[in-house]
């Protein structure tokens, strides 16, 4: 099928732009009911070939620029451009990592985490879902990787199924829901089938690393801390007590067993299953470092202001419990709270808490979630480190 661009958006997809919305397209294409392969067109000539997907305002997803249709073997190339970006990270110390970061990869809508020998796909939304094969791409993992199990992680709002097998060597539910892998040399615990995201948030892990060299002989408070991910950095960093503060019971259970696992001290951790909003009122404690990195608190346009209300709350909060010369770690996940809102963020924070401070860290997604250089909103995690004054 063709479909016909009637915005002027010749240059931005030229640029490698990824995405087209339905108001810039000529339509509507109301015979059509699933996703597939489409030809791009405008006023001028070919554009390329997109995934048009009849069920979202993101119309089209850009597979190339090219007269010719990708063929399998040209995601094959993809699939394997990507393994070379991540061979460098993986080895014996560390064994999970995201192999398709869709847009990033070229692989538009196709996400791939890896955790050790198996592999989770995920797909962002139902066009994607509908449009990739999943027999070649299982294909390939079983092959070129050194996954031996290949499973798909449906979204919440998707389905209720959580995983279902596709190819190579089944798991049982009990072995899914301990899973464990090696990251940077620690262990941990991840509850695939049941888990945020693919099972663990593996575009932090730079960041945890960070925040590892920065916590020796420190009291730790790591807030929204799932499945203590900092909090295990920070003790094997050599922290002098962790607390770890989420919600949910089974995440703190999850962060309990993980410090146990790296042989930390159990006297030395502390979780806690509490709204970390109401922690913070309660507590008349103080910390040396918190670290705040709360789930992403808006998912559209229309409720960025109100997040940004909730991150300030939360922010504030927190560096009012920050000892004087502390540091505080901030971050946020969510694509609509941009670097610069970020900023602004943190000063009303920090403003609110009459605290002062220096940045000493910006930074965001590691090197196996990379995004299009012309779609900044895919740069989408933010973790900014400061070290607050007197």
């Amino acid at each position: 099928m063709k479909i016909k661009i009637i915005r002027n958006l010749r240059k931005s997809i030229k640029q490698g732009h990824p995405w087209v919305y339905r108001e810039a397209i000529e339509g509507p294409r109301k015979e059509i009911s699933k996703a597939q392969l489409a030809q791009v067109m405008d006023g001028k000539g070919e554009l390329g070939w997109a995934i048009y997907d009849p069920h979202s305002p993101l119309a089209l997803r850009m597979l190339n620029i090219s007269k010719h249709p990708p063929k399998t073997e040209d995601y094959y190339k993809k699939f394997s451009h990507a393994l070379e970006l991540r061979k460098p990270m993986v080895n014996e110390s560390t064994n999970a990592y995201r192999l398709f970061n869709g847009e990033g990869d070229r692989l538009p809508g196709l996400v791939c985490d890896v955790y050790g020998s198996v592999a989770i796909l995920q797909f962002d939304g139902l066009g994607p879902s509908e449009f990739w094969n999943r027999e070649i791409i299982c294909d390939w993992l079983l092959k070129e990787t050194s996954c031996k199990s290949v499973y798909e992680k449906f979204r919440r709002n998707q389905t209720e199924k959580g995983l279902q097998q596709l190819a190579g060597k089944p798991l049982a539910e009990e072995v899914l829901q301990q899973w464990e892998v090696r990251e940077n040399g620690h262990r941990f615990l991840v509850n695939l089938e049941k888990g945020q995201k693919t099972g663990f948030f593996l575009d932090q892990r730079d960041n945890r690393h960070f925040v590892e060299t920065r916590s020796r002989g420190r009291d730790v408070l790591n807030l929204f801390s799932y499945t203590g991910g900092f909090s295990i950095y920070a003790g094997m960093g050599g922290a002098k007590h962790v607390t770890s503060v989420d919600l949910s019971e089974g995440a703190i259970e999850l962060a309990k067993q993980n410090w146990s696992l790296n042989g930390l001290s159990a006297s030395a951790h502390t979780g806690i299953a509490q709204d970390v909003f109401e922690f913070l009122k309660n507590s008349h404690k103080t910390w040396d470092h918190i670290i705040v990195d709360p789930p992403s608190m808006t998912h559209s346009e229309q409720q960025k202001k109100a997040a940004q209300g909730k991150y300030i709350e939360a922010f504030s909060a927190a560096a009012e419990k920050v000892r004087p010369s502390g540091e505080l770690s901030f971050s946020s996940c969510s694509s609509h709270i941009h670097f610069d809102d970020f900023f602004k963020i943190i000063e009303e924070s920090l403003s609110l808490a009459k605290k002062t401070g220096r940045i000493v860290r910006v930074s965001g997604q590691g090197i196996d979630h990379p995004f299009p250089h012309v779609c900044p909103e895919l740069r989408y995690l933010k973790f900014v480190h400061i070290l607050l004054d007197q």
